[in-house]
């Protein structure tokens, strides 16, 4: 097959979240044969000509942020030329659109509708834009830029939900990663046919995350306490993850810890626009500590953070679409509580339903941190964790179950011809 895959940005110059998803899926399906192109922008101020990455032909646009209108025709114009250069070389199979505010245009075309089309569909972009245009308002002193930004935020909305429906209604066939996902497509998105949407999850590299072979050496080598209890976290420093609830939670748990003669310790890893407001919140809480930022950290020091971990805590306050960092802990054997914020549960609670919180308020996080402290001996015994991402997760099966629907999806379309 040949299959052109359309997003924002593209691994590594942009990572987390979809942007592993789609590096680690596609590059897995190269290597079974299948030719592969990824088109999508990149930040340098000059375009790169298509370039090969681990079996993947990256197709990057020079992208330059100038006001959300010019910005979206920026994205839908370069797209569209470049996947009909592509389909000039050799004819296409499957389109995959994993950002629909980039792709309406492509979709609908003369060249999108000769395809067999399959987005990806992540999350309602204008709810996200929601959430954090509210937490922009919240924290804007002007009061005629707050003024604007309420505005303007309804057209928005507007734009970016027509956007997502033609992407939708266009498509063949809809890929979800979760029951919550294809919720959202059944109540925001009543346009679309729902019978179009397969659930097939996320993966995770096994071989890449899983335990330590001695978990004091990884300690040792990050420049960890030895004896510590250590809670960590990876997110994008943004409003919707819910960082400042866990750091609200952190009193509570520290207490907690002290009754029980334990050395608790808090690590968060990641960048974003939340980290001067996150710093000068733990600071105000007298958690400085107890309560680490690390900041963007490599590949491989995520690795060892798992595995030098005692326990993941995912906060999240709205809109997890998945998680994949919940199945990268698992996979290390890092039990998690996370919120039920989405997705979550539907990771969590077959193995546990003690690992999700009641809701998402700090209160609630930190029950559950302090309820883990209990049994956190017993999990050091046991390998369910990563049990369950192998017998649900591994980029293996994840990997033959997208090949075989892409197939399935591709003759039926055929068919039509």
């Amino acid at each position: 097959m040949h299959v052109v895959c359309v997003h924002r940005g593209v691994y590594p110059e942009r990572v987390g979240g979809t942007y592993s998803y789609i590096h680690e899926l596609y590059r897995r399906l190269a290597a079974r044969g299948h030719d592969v192109d990824v088109i999508a922008s990149t930040q340098r101020s000059s375009a790169p000509p298509p370039f090969d990455l681990e079996g993947l032909r990256i197709h990057a646009y020079a992208y330059r942020r100038v006001n959300p209108v010019a910005s979206a025709l920026q994205h839908l114009r370069n797209i569209q030329l470049i996947c009909e250069q592509i389909a000039a070389d050799r004819s296409i199979d499957i389109l995959t659109i994993h950002d629909a505010l980039v792709g309406p245009r492509l979709a609908q075309s003369p060249l999108g509708r000769s395809v067999c089309q399959l987005p990806t569909f992540h999350a309602p972009a204008f709810l996200e834009f929601r959430y954090n245009t509210a937490w922009e308002i919240k924290l804007e002193r002007s009061p005629i830029r707050r003024l604007f930004m309420r505005s303007t935020e309804p057209f928005y909305e507007y734009w970016q939900r027509r956007f997502q429906t033609d992407v939708l209604r266009a498509a063949d066939g809809i890929v979800v990663l979760s029951e919550y996902s294809r919720g959202h497509i059944e109540t925001e998105f009543p346009s679309v046919d729902i019978s179009k949407v397969v659930i097939i999850p996320s993966g995770v590299d096994t071989e890449r995350f899983k335990p330590a072979a001695d978990r004091d050496e990884v300690r040792a080598d990050l420049g960890l306490e030895r004896d510590a209890l250590y809670l960590v976290t990876v997110r994008n420093l943004s409003p919707r993850m819910g960082l400042e609830n866990l750091v609200d939670a952190m009193p509570q748990v520290l207490g907690a810890a002290v009754e029980r003669e334990l050395d608790v310790r808090l690590l968060v890893c990641g960048e974003g626009r939340l980290r001067r407001s996150l710093e000068e919140q733990i600071s105000g809480l007298g958690l400085s500590d107890s309560v680490t930022l690390l900041g963007r950290i490599s590949d491989e020091d995520l690795r060892r953070y798992y595995q030098a971990s005692d326990l993941f805590v995912l906060p999240t306050a709205a809109m997890e679409g998945f998680g994949i960092v919940t199945v990268e802990a698992l996979s290390a054997n890092l039990p998690v509580v996370g919120t039920p914020a989405g997705a979550t549960s539907e990771i969590l609670a077959p193995i546990d339903q003690r690992l999700v919180t009641t809701d998402t308020s700090p209160e609630a996080i930190a029950d559950g941190i302090i309820s883990w402290f209990s049994r956190h001996e017993q999990d050091r015994a046991t390998s369910r964790y990563r049990d369950e991402v192998l017998g649900k997760y591994s980029w293996e099966r994840v990997t033959e179950r997208v090949e075989r629907y892409y197939e399935e999806m591709v003759a039926e379309f055929r068919k039509k011809l």
